[in-house]
């Protein structure tokens, strides 16, 4: 049965929801029979007074006006809201913490502009298919607008933007398809108005208004596709921020069909949306091999064949039974250009043995005080340099103001400590640089769960190409049922970080440490491998690479990475390598550029290199 307006009009002003709040709660329809009823399966966004819901549980949704509740009779049992669960830069923001937070004030929209000319309207109708009522629908204006490839002013079609923020842009774009703005367009085209159902995302203004054509609403991106895929290190850290902005929207859809265009181009924007919002919930949608968008499909077929090709979409390849038809592409593309190797680290022979590389599960494991947690730390600093990857760190056993003043060291080359130490200029330098590419996820919440939702969220508002969880043990699993001493609980875990590295194309790198190794006759430590972690052999079944990092305390300053687990020959090898470790600044180097001597290991003012690494990383 569905559930009653006044009901869950009730059910969410007493859970705390406002005009101004966003977020999850329990369902008044399935929550009271389920086990477990304190479970916030029901996602709540506002569009002004009215609230957008549904259960991602028993796929109950709709949308109420919470005003009139709060204006009836029953008055004198609403209560006003004092907090409420939201999305914020590290993830969720548990509800008993109290959160002032104040709608975004919308700004005078643009005006000044001309009504479109017939010269324009006739070109939307005759040339890209569009019908009188569309037109006059979408608010579409003229002017005269300077455009810098042509280098002059030209008659201009306008699409107005409403942003998340509040303020307004207009979208030019003249007769030979280059684009100008006034003020600036940040959000998905008149995403305010969705209110659930299948979210339909467009390249382009056109293509949106196409599908309209069909009685079907859709949204544009408002800056074309990407060049190239995501770089944290350019422009493309904030070009998606439109899927941030549009989080709330995004999850109240039931599906995502990605509508880009069929060019290099589009096939680039289409992988980049599915990797923030996350592939299982995307749907990729496919035109005849003659049209490039919907709006060709719209001017060559008509409005009838665009909405057939709705029915047509399919889901975003993440796995499971698929014909093999369906690898076609990939293979060809294997076959032309070879495997995807990683990345290349090009510091002594670490390559060979170890290549980073998008949706892959790493354990790194290693004895208390080897330095893994150091080479993690200094690994994603050479990836943020070199490939542009941003990280989401959660580091339970470090604070996030100590790892910012490894980054900035590591950034900078200077320790951060010492007689020798970086200035403060230096250091807000390293700082500044560091919060552009890496993203912390605190430890208020410790469960697989909860560290994976933020991921999710920092995949989505960063773009963020690694995860970096340290260490295993401060997760927190359900209770294992009897005689399954915990292994079913460490399979959960780790199967749920592989699927999340598959379904946003992220390197997840899981550092975990081994049971209680013995020193053997001569005083040496064996090297741990992924059956020595503590806990399950599971974690050298479940990962693509395993790598453990020690170190020579007879030479203190050399590391040795070993390989122990290479799933795919072309991301690295068994076997092992020796770095050096320069403790003044955190980084790993071929071993000629930082000598053998044990002197070596020695700061300018005396302190050993140990207490400034050793100590934040066990």
């Amino acid at each position: 049965m569905a559930i009653q307006s006044a009901e869950i009009r009730r059910h969410l002003v007493d859970a705390g929801f406002d005009h101004r709040s966003a977020g999850r709660t329990t369902c008044p329809e399935c929550g009271p029979d389920r086990s477990n009823n304190t479970d916030k399966s029901l996602s709540v966004t506002m569009d002004g007074d009215t609230a957008l819901y549904k259960c991602h549980h028993c796929e109950e949704g709709g949308a109420v006006k919470l005003d009139d509740y709060e204006n009836s009779k029953d008055t004198n049992e609403y209560r006003k809201p004092t907090h409420f669960n939201r999305i914020d830069s590290v993830g969720i923001v548990s509800n008993d913490k109290k959160i002032e937070f104040e709608k975004p004030k919308e700004s005078a929209p643009l005006t000044g502009f001309d009504q479109l000319t017939q010269e324009q309207i006739k070109y939307l109708i005759e040339d890209r298919g569009l019908s009188q009522e569309t037109i006059d629908k979408f608010g579409l204006v003229s002017s005269e607008r300077y455009v810098s490839k042509r280098k002059g002013k030209f008659p201009c079609i306008g699409f107005p933007y409403t942003n998340a923020d509040g303020t307004h842009a207009v979208k030019w774009r003249d007769g030979a398809k280059n684009f100008t703005q006034t003020g600036a367009a940040r959000s998905l085209w008149r995403i305010n108005s969705f209110l659930g159902g299948d979210l339909i995302i467009t390249e382009g203004e056109m293509d949106a208004m196409s599908f309209n054509e069909c009685g079907i609403d859709a949204y544009s991106v408002p800056n074309g596709a990407p060049s190239q895929a995501s770089r944290s290190d350019d422009t493309n850290q904030t070009k998606y921020k439109y899927l941030w902005d549009a989080r709330d929207k995004i999850e109240l859809a039931s599906r995502v069909i990605i509508a880009g265009d069929q060019d290099p181009a589009g096939e680039i924007l289409p992988e980049e949306i599915a990797r923030r919002i996350g592939k299982a919930k995307c749907w990729r949608m496919s035109y005849p091999h003659d049209c490039k968008d919907a709006n060709d499909v719209l001017t060559k077929y008509g409005a009838d064949k665009l909405k057939e090709l709705l029915t047509e979409v399919t889901p975003w390849p993440i796995g499971g039974l698929r014909d093999a038809k369906d690898y076609t592409e990939d293979v060809v593309s294997i076959w032309r250009d070879g495997m995807s190797r990683g990345v290349d680290v090009k510091v002594g022979k670490i390559a060979q043995y170890y290549r980073p590389s998008p949706g892959t599960l790493t354990i790194c494991t290693g004895i208390p005080g080897s330095g893994k947690s150091t080479f993690l730390t200094w690994l994603s600093v050479e990836l943020a340099r070199t490939e542009g990857w941003s990280t989401a760190v959660f580091a339970a056993e470090t604070a996030a103001p100590v790892h910012l003043l490894q980054l900035a060291s590591l950034y900078v080359g200077k320790p951060f400590r010492g007689t020798d130490k970086m200035t403060e200029a230096e250091l807000r330098k390293g700082v500044e640089w560091a919060s552009e590419r890496f993203v912390f996820l605190d430890e208020s919440e410790t469960s697989i769960q909860s560290i994976i939702e933020r991921a999710q969220a920092a995949v989505l508002r960063h773009g963020v190409r690694i995860l970096m969880v340290d260490p295993f043990n401060f997760i927190t699993m359900q209770r294992p049922v009897e005689g399954d001493n915990g292994q079913h609980g460490i399979v959960e875990l780790l199967t749920a970080l592989k699927r999340f590295a598959t379904t946003h194309d992220v390197a997840v790198w899981l550092v975990a440490h081994p049971t209680k190794m013995y020193r053997d006759g001569k005083g040496n430590t064996p090297i741990p491998t992924g059956y020595d972690i503590s806990g399950s052999a599971h974690f050298f079944n479940v990962c693509d690479s395993g790598i453990t990092i020690s170190r020579d305390h007879e030479r203190p300053n050399i590391s040795k990475l070993t390989s122990w687990k290479a799933r795919f020959e072309w991301l690295g090898s068994v076997g092992n390598t020796e770095i050096a470790f320069n403790p003044k600044d955190g980084s790993f180097n071929p071993l000629k550029e930082w000598g053998g001597n044990i002197g070596d290991w020695y700061l300018g003012d005396g302190v050993r290199g140990s207490d400034d690494w050793d100590t934040l990383d066990s």
